[in-house]
């Protein structure tokens, strides 16, 4: 009997499979003493978590034996879609902390802001890819990848979710430099974004507290009012742990003096348990799962591969430099997870189908290799 070759990026799997591993017991110690606090039940967000792992591993296996060239005939569904739940989100949305972004499915409360963003990394991978020839035109590449981009940034932005609209267009704006479309376009488009961008941020006076906030805590790295309140307990997090941490499951900063430390500042308790060394471990994790997707992409059979690679690519190391730099400082306070590590079932979701999507191209890469 002939032995089935599973054909598959090992430092890609083991990698994501140990950010996931982590990540269960990082929510795990970083949500107890709130979770019994707010529901009386200590370990509510762990099994959430739990749950959310293990579909999500499930998925990227299943993805896998996923033709990734079946997704060209449905990125425009998806787009569809995601514009249909971006706008269901706002009619009937689960509302948390004054924002509606979630949808409600009774197991999990999830985020068409995520669905959008991969549906974009599809359709911009397709277009790219298809109109190859014609990347000059600005009408067959450039203005219907913008429409959807704008559309979306807007749908996310009213939520709101301005941190999230802003790194959906960024991920499209690079993956159209890398497809060649011309520069002045490209730069024209990002200059009208940013003055209406800089409109919308202030005209919510959070979003101004924020900016203020880093600024002011640029300017005397210390906590003085609240806009600064969030960065100063995620640095004494990261001073708790010192090089080696205090150890698993003896985090201070999330019995209430950390908001969301298992979700946006979940880096600054891995930092405060495992120490200087354990935040490395995990930035070289992601780093290895970076460095794979690129040789993935490098290697890509199809100019789509090819394309859709980088997109994810993009993706997933924005996200990565965003979430870390807002737990050290260097950043505001955005709302966006770490990749792999925060608690929460879309971001997770969509991540690991992305892998498994990435993994199905890997094996078309092999399969190639030895036909």
């Amino acid at each position: 009997m002939e032995k089935v070759k599973l054909n598959i990026d090992w430092f890609l799997f083991f990698s994501v499979s140990l950010l996931l591993i982590l990540s269960v017991l990082a929510v795990y110690s970083s949500s107890t003493f709130y979770a019994e606090y707010k529901f009386g039940e200590y370990d509510i967000f762990f099994w959430n978590h739990l749950r959310n792992v293990a579909l999500s591993f499930t998925l990227m296996i299943i993805f896998s034996f996923f033709d990734y060239k079946k997704w060209i005939k449905i990125s425009t569904i998806l787009l569809l879609a995601s514009l249909l739940l971006l706008i269901i989100v706002l009619l009937f949305g689960t509302t948390i902390k004054g924002a509606a972004r979630w949808i409600n499915l009774g197991f999990l409360n999830f985020q068409p802001s995520e669905l959008a963003r991969f549906a974009l990394v599809l359709y911009i991978s397709r277009i790219l890819s298809e109109r190859e020839q014609l990347k000059d035109e600005p009408i067959f590449i450039l203005l219907p990848a913008l429409f959807w981009v704008a559309l979306f940034c807007f749908f996310i932005a009213i939520q709101p979710n301005f941190s999230t609209s802003v790194i959906i267009f960024v991920i499209s704006i690079v993956l159209l430099f890398i497809g060649k479309i011309k520069f002045k376009y490209l730069l024209r488009t990002s200059l009208i974004f940013l003055f209406l961008g800089s409109i919308f941020a202030v005209t919510e006076s959070y979003r101004i507290n924020r900016i203020i906030g880093f600024f002011s805590f640029l300017n005397n790295y210390e906590a003085k009012s609240n806009l600064t309140y969030q960065t100063s307990q995620a640095l004494i997090a990261i001073g708790n742990g010192g090089i080696f941490g205090l150890g698993i499951g003896k985090t201070q900063q999330s019995k209430l003096f950390l908001p969301e430390s298992y979700g946006d500042y979940i880096f600054s308790i891995i930092a405060e348990e495992y120490g200087f060394i354990g935040a490395v471990f995990v930035i070289l994790l992601l780093l290895v799962v970076l460095i794979r997707i690129y040789k993935i992409a490098k290697k890509s059979p199809t100019s789509f591969a090819f394309f859709f690679s980088t997109g994810i690519f993009i993706s997933i190391a924005t996200f990565t430099i965003v979430n870390s730099f807002v737990n050290i400082g260097f950043l505001p306070s955005t709302g966006l997870p770490m990749p792999f590590i925060s608690y929460g079932g879309s971001a997770l979701i969509i991540n690991c189908i992305s892998i498994g999507l990435l993994q199905n191209i890997y094996r078309n890469i092999i399969t190639r290799k030895y036909e």
